[in-house]
C-alpha cells in the first residue's frame, strides 16, 4: 500500500473510532427493507429494493460499519459477511448480531484485500464506501470476489454539476469530512463501473431536501417525496442529484 493510501486508512480508523464511542445500539427498523417499493423516495430502502432474492446467496457487506445494514440482510435469508477498515465499529456490529439473536459474521479488513476466495461472492452491498477510496483498487477487489453474473449493489454521495460542485465548494467543510472523502463526480462513477452492467439506475436527494426539513419544516419524509416526484417528472434535474443508487452486474461467462 502507498504513504497516501497509509494516511487515507490511518485517517479512516481515527475517525471511524471517534464515531464508535458515540454509538448507541438500538433495534434495526427491518420491516422498511424487506420488500421497499421500487419508487421510494429513500436511497436506502431502493438499495434493498436492488438486491432482489438473496435467499441463501452469499451477501458481502462491504463497509459495514456499525452493523446496521447486516441485520435486514440476514433477515432476507442471505449467508451474510459484513467487512469494515474499522475494529472498533467491526466490534459494535457483533454486538449487533448477537443482540438481535442472527448469524452472520463481521470482521475488519481493507475493502481492497477483503481475503476472499476468488469468485466466491453472490452479491456485493455496498453503502457510501467508496468515495473514501482508491476507486480502481476496491473496483479490480470487487471482480476477484464476485461469480460470474453476481453484482454489486451501490449507494453513493454524488456531485455531477461541475457548477454546484464550484459553489458548494465555497462553503464551510463539515467537520467530520475527511481530506479523503468527496462525492464522486461523473468521471469517478463512470471508473466504479467499468467492466459491469449498469442496471436500474435511480438519483436521488435534490440539494434542496436539508432545506426543505431544516428552514420550511417540512418532515423529513415530506422533503424526500418532493425531490423524487421533481426528479421523476423533469429527468434533467439528475444533474443536480446528491445520491445515486444502482446495480452493477458483472457479466456471466460465455
Amino acid at each position: 500500500m502507498s504513504s497516501d493510501l497509509s494516511a487515507q486508512a490511518q485517517d479512516e480508523l481515527r475517525r471511524s473510532a471517534a464515531e464508535a464511542s458515540k454509538i448507541v445500539i438500538a433495534p434495526v427498523d427491518v420491516d422498511r427493507y424487506l420488500n421497499p417499493s421500487p419508487d421510494t423516495p429513500f436511497p436506502l430502502e431502493y438499495a434493498f429494493h436492488l438486491l432482489g432474492d438473496v435467499h441463501g446467496k452469499t451477501v458481502l457487506d462491504l463497509g459495514c460499519g456499525s452493523g446496521e445494514t447486516l441485520i435486514p440482510l440476514v433477515h432476507r435469508g442471505a449467508t451474510v459477511t459484513g467487512i469494515d477498515i474499522s475494529p472498533d465499529l467491526v466490534a459494535i456490529a457483533k454486538r449487533r448480531i448477537h443482540d438481535a439473536q442472527l448469524s452472520a459474521e463481521a470482521r475488519a479488513c481493507s475493502a481492497y484485500e477483503t481475503g476472499l476466495p476468488d469468485r466466491s461472492v453472490d452479491v456485493i452491498f455496498c453503502m457510501s464506501l467508496v468515495h473514501h477510496l482508491n476507486i480502481a483498487m476496491v473496483r479490480n477487489e470487487m471482480h476477484r470476489i464476485l461469480k460470474p453474473g453476481g453484482y454489486v449493489v451501490v449507494k453513493e454521495p454524488i456531485r455531477f454539476s461541475k457548477g454546484y460542485g464550484r459553489l458548494r465548494s465555497l462553503l464551510p467543510a463539515h467537520d467530520d469530512i475527511s481530506e479523503y472523502e468527496h462525492p464522486l463526480t461523473e468521471e469517478e462513477f463512470d471508473e466504479l463501473r467499468k467492466g459491469f452492467v449498469a442496471e436500474e439506475k435511480r438519483f436521488f436527494r435534490l440539494p434542496f431536501v436539508p432545506l426543505i426539513w431544516r428552514t420550511l419544516h417540512f418532515g423529513r419524509r415530506a422533503a424526500f417525496v418532493v425531490s423524487n416526484w421533481t426528479l421523476t417528472h423533469f429527468p434533467a434535474t439528475c444533474h443536480y442529484a446528491t445520491t445515486v443508487a444502482v446495480r452493477l452486474r458483472l457479466p456471466a461467462e460465455a
